[in-house]
């Protein structure tokens, strides 16, 4: 029998593994280069997703302009009036014999008209002098013709023999003084 030799060649695969490994370490350096940069653009959001958020809160937080004035407007209006009051009630009060005495609870208003030798006066009635300043309705409303100091008025049924008497006295008729009574500022 004869010796054969079996005859081989020996390959070398080491620069073909070589640049498989480094193909595999290129391919894992560009998907980790790609999740730093998902990562930092996620960042990026919520960073300007918070920027975003906080500018929303400060705009909502922010005192209206318009608002404010109308409190300002209140604020002032309820000082005056507590102003008034105090005013009102320093002013208008005495101790005597130890007791408080509040003067003015009743206050009247006097509207006066010249007509020729007649004076035609309209008084309004008002519970308080706080009443008045702040231009509430009057209680009362009343209106007479005088001359000197007799007076006729125009409220008062005529028939009392005292209207009567003073119509004389100034010199008038009921049907002549019904033509003054246009003069009363009752509005």
């Amino acid at each position: 029998m004869s010796k054969e030799t079996i005859g081989y060649t020996e390959n070398n695969y080491d620069p073909i593994n070589n640049a498989i490994e480094e193909s595999i370490r290129t391919q894992r350096a560009k998907s980790s280069w790609q999740y730093a940069k998902v990562f930092a653009l996620v960042l990026a959001s919520i960073g300007i997703l918070c920027i975003l958020l906080a500018w929303a809160y400060s705009i909502y937080k922010k005192p209206n302009s318009k608002i404010l004035d109308k409190l300002e407007k209140v604020e002032k209006i309820i000082y005056q009036e507590k102003e008034i009051e105090k005013k009102f009630t320093q002013d208008n009060q005495k101790i005597v014999n130890s007791e408080k005495i509040v003067y003015n609870k009743k206050t009247t208003r006097f509207f006066t008209h010249q007509e020729g030798f007649y004076e035609i006066v309209t008084g309004y009635i008002y519970s308080t002098v706080k009443d008045l300043l702040e231009g509430k309705q009057p209680k009362k409303k009343y209106c007479y013709i005088k001359k000197g100091a007799t007076a006729f008025s125009f409220d008062d049924p005529d028939t009392l023999p005292r209207q009567q008497k003073a119509l004389k006295e100034i010199g008038l008729t009921s049907r002549s003084v019904l033509k003054y009574k246009s003069y009363c500022n009752y509005n």
